[in-house]
């Protein structure tokens, strides 16, 4: 009878948590609403619609007012009673009326929006600080429509269940817990995918805050910025929950990337966001953002979070939503920053005296005194200059600009049907299951597939292919065997003719150290000549060194300003052998220390070679026998040498490079650094020294220092400088390898990096063996000339202005000024290009270039 009883007890148990509220949703014509909120007044328990306005919310039995929102329409509050069976609860919410009371804007009077928003800017960083802390569960769907696939693609994706017009979807449920000011750890407790791969994920959107001053690089309307990129217009106010909510319209005075549009809902003397729904574009995708904020310890937190985003790249086209549902478990408000406190507009009051300790902002707070919207922004910053000490003084390195981590349970994946019916806040849709019925069919195939084909399938397994088309062999205890494929080094140029290389590549990974082994062979048809190296290499994040040795071709510039697959169609099809070659036979050890991320970073390197002249083939290959063009010989040309040749010969080579980012900062994934972005200035400074000893025969000291910036002038545009300049302190002895070349290019396709590349100074002829300096600018935006056309700086098109200069004693203020305008088709740069050899000019000539690296 005991157990009996206590088996009755756990099912009563059971049944009394069975409860809750199920329906519908929509407006007072009877159309959906689809994910709107529904939410427990006075708790952060809730959930979402479904894109069809159904919702359920699972409740323990008691007595609940509940919260049915959707934004523009007007909230409204149910009281149900629970006990052991579900409700149907259908809701029709009606569009929220604005009322504008006495407003009224003449000729010359400012909207009031303006005030609004400067209220709300002044207070906006008090809003993100208020919360020191928070855990919460966030519940996440994400539905894919590919409505455009290539056609060359569209049988391979069906395959793989792409399809035009089927949905896929994404559902993942993760812990949150984030400490101000900047950490943020995700614990992934379930994860259910329609397909083997995810989905596009909105997280520059999901983690971050519209009160910062940007978001995914573009500036919000609560930026201190905000009235250089907006306008603004008052729509009116309603009641929401004793709040008086003002509805601002934000428009962009040119909109394109980096700004938004739309409306946003500001809380009257809160001056806190309730709503908004904002719209921008990026990288070609139409994207649209909406968030309902609710009331929580007495702060407005965002528990309703939306993205929707369209559009099309490389021939795909397609709509992703995303919906995010946050119930907020623990929450830490930070006593200091209360919300009873009155800001005034600076514009329209007087101002208040002005105060900058973390104390008196306490006692202020605590005394309710008024702040004009001016002090009170420099209030805030006094007090993040506080807590920014304290986080010193405890130890924390403040160059860390977010610390993240992900850890993905053992089991998250693994989580069958019934499990996610039980989870689930937000119930699937018809199309929805329809696609994880398609796609549970579609792997069992797959797996079927993959079982059969086990060992054909499997990494380690050999096959002569590979030899051809290369391959990633993994083993057990993190060893892998990498083979480069030959037909990616296919090349020919003058020297050599056809030619090749085929390496392997061996690593071996341990918690913080990783080592290689890179074995690669050269074949030269044309020399009948095969030639390799080999390098072993062992390291850490902090240090790496490596060694080397063997015998290979080379470019008289290292920095190879013109690719060897781009030579080689130079040579074949245009006539033109630009890369200038040599021969070097060696030994070399290096070394790298990194410190603090790289704020700090020096490398040397020890070599001793034998460099040889090389000279052309007898008769070199050509596909297309341009008239007025023939081959020019191995031996470039330049202004200070006149034969530029030189006989075989040792030479010992010491190079050192400083790398300086004094301004560094960087984002903790994991435990791992990233590179965020960098405030100041990189500096550089390299040393390079011929040894004369032993049997080496160069003698030179060459000296340079030089310096990066990249300045952030707006979300559309931005300034890039480089510098540098040095020479040889002496140049005793010295050869052509040993010159300062320069980053030239005299062909109409254009790789490398677009800041530090000349567009049509020659190769060599003003490397030199005597001092140089060199200064490059550019400057690019999206509204500057044909940008101004709202159609083409929707497109994505960005316009450059840039300055290239030289100097060295023998040339004469070599000057390219170039106007481009980049983004064609996404990956296409085109540029027209003057030059100038002091104030004389020299010509024109049209440049195109591409965002890949091409190597």
């Amino acid at each position: 009878m005991r157990i009996v009883a206590v088996l009755l007890f756990l099912l009563s148990s059971q049944l009394l948590q069975a409860g809750g509220i199920r329906g519908r949703i929509t407006t007072t014509q009877g159309e959906p609403l689809p994910y709107s909120g529904i939410l427990v007044q006075g708790t952060s328990i809730g959930t979402l619609s479904n894109a069809e306005g159904r919702y359920e919310l699972d409740l323990d039995p008691g007595r609940y007012d509940i919260l049915f929102q959707y934004l523009g329409f007007r909230t409204v509050t149910r009281s149900v009673t629970i006990a052991t069976d579900f409700i149907d609860l259908d809701i029709v919410l009606e569009e929220q009326p604005l009322n504008l009371g006495e407003v009224q804007i003449g000729k010359g009077k400012e909207d009031p929006a303006y005030s609004i928003m400067r209220r709300a800017i002044a207070k906006s960083r008090f809003h993100q600080l208020q919360v020191r802390g928070y855990t919460a569960r966030a519940y996440t769907r994400s539905t894919a429509l590919p409505t455009k696939i290539p056609f060359l693609l569209e049988r391979k994706l069906k395959k793989e269940g792409v399809q035009e017009g089927k949905v896929f979807l994404n559902e993942s449920v993760a812990e949150i817990s984030y400490r101000r000011p900047n950490t943020y750890n995700q614990r992934i407790l379930s994860t259910r995918n329609s397909l083997d791969n995810s989905t596009p994920t909105p997280n520059q959107y999901v983690l971050a805050s519209f009160y910062s001053p940007e978001v995914a690089d573009a500036v919000t309307p609560l930026s201190p910025r905000a009235f250089n990129y907006y306008k603004f217009e008052y729509e009116g106010f309603f009641e929401d929950r004793g709040e008086i909510v003002n509805k601002i319209r934000v428009i962009p005075r040119a909109y394109g990337e980096g700004v938004f549009k739309g409306s946003i809902y500001i809380i009257e003397d809160r001056w806190a966001i309730h709503s908004f729904d904002l719209k921008t574009t990026r990288q070609g995708l139409n994207i649209d953002v909406k968030q309902l904020f609710t009331p929580i310890q007495n702060v407005w937190l965002p528990v309703n979070q939306q993205f929707r985003l369209e559009g099309g790249y490389l021939g795909f086209a397609g709509e992703f939503k995303y919906v995010v549902s946050m119930t907020y478990q623990k929450l830490d408000i930070d006593p200091a920053l209360r919300e009873e406190i009155t800001i005034n507009d600076h514009k329209k009051e007087p101002e208040t005296a002005q105060t900058n300790r973390k104390a008196d902002l306490e006692k202020m707070i605590e005394q309710q005194k008024e702040f004009s919207t001016k002090n009170f922004r420099k209030i805030i910053k006094s007090y993040e200059k506080e807590q920014r000490k304290e986080r010193k003084q405890q130890g924390e390195d403040v160059r860390a600009v977010r610390q993240d981590s992900i850890i993905v349970d053992s089991l998250a994946n693994k989580r069958d049907t019934t499990y996610w019916e039980q989870l689930r806040p937000v119930p699937l849709t018809q199309l929805e299951v329809k696609s994880y019925e398609i796609q549970d069919s579609i792997k069992v195939v797959k797996q079927a597939k993959a079982d059969k084909d086990s060992t054909r399938n499997d990494s380690t397994s050999f096959q002569p292919i590979h030899l051809l088309i290369g391959h990633e062999y993994r083993f057990a205890n993190r060893h892998s065997l990498t083979i480069q494929s030959p037909l990616q080094t296919l090349i020919y140029n003058t020297v050599e003719g056809y030619g090749f290389d085929a390496s392997l590549e061996w690593t071996k990974r341990w918690k913080d150290y990783r080592a290689s082994l890179r074995p690669l062979a050269r074949y030269s048809f044309g020399r009948e000549r095969l030639s390799g190296t080999l390098r072993t290499q062992v390291g850490n994040r902090k240090w790496t060194l490596g060694l080397e040795g063997g015998e290979y071709i080379y470019q008289f510039n290292t920095n190879n300003p013109i690719t060897p697959g781009l030579n080689s169609i130079t040579t074949l099809l245009f006539e033109q052998n630009f890369m200038k070659i040599y021969q070097k036979q060696f030994a070399r050890a290096d070394y790298t220390y990194r410190y603090l991320g790289d704020i700090l970073s020096l490398t040397g390197g020890l070599e001793y070679a034998q460099r040889s002249e090389l000279f052309n083939l007898e008769s070199p290959n050509r596909y297309i026998n341009w008239k007025g063009r023939g081959f020019t010989d191995n031996r470039p040309d330049n202004i200070e040498a006149a034969d530029t040749g030189f006989p075989t010969h040792e030479a010992l080579l010491l190079d050192l490079d400083l790398n300086l980012r004094p301004w560094q900062r960087y984002a903790i994934r994991n435990g791992q650094k990233r590179y965020w972005y960098n405030n100041g200035p990189t500096f550089q400074v390299n040393y390079r020294k011929g040894i004369p000893a032993g049997s080496s025969t160069v003698d030179y000291d060459f000296v340079q220092v030089g310096m990066r910036h990249n300045l952030d002038t707006g979300p559309r545009s931005g300034f890039q400088y480089a510098l540098s300049g040095g020479g040889f302190l002496n140049a005793r002895q010295l050869y052509f390898p040993d010159y300062r070349h320069f980053m030239g290019n005299q062909f109409f396709f254009q790789t490398g990096d677009q800041l530090t590349q000349f567009r049509m100074l020659p190769y060599y002829e003003y490397s030199t063996r005597r001092s140089f300096l060199q200064a490059h600018l550019l400057w690019s935006s999206q509204r500057f000339l044909i940008t101004r056309l709202p159609f083409l700086r929707l497109a994505g098109l960005k316009e450059t202005v840039q300055t290239h200069y030289l100097t060295t004693p023998s040339a004469n203020h070599y000057t390219e000024l170039v106007y481009g305008v980049d983004g064609l088709l996404r990956l296409f740069r085109v540029e027209v290009v003057s030059q100038f050899k002091g104030s004389n000019y020299q010509g024109m000539g049209f440049r195109i270039g591409t965002t890949l690296n091409i190597r």
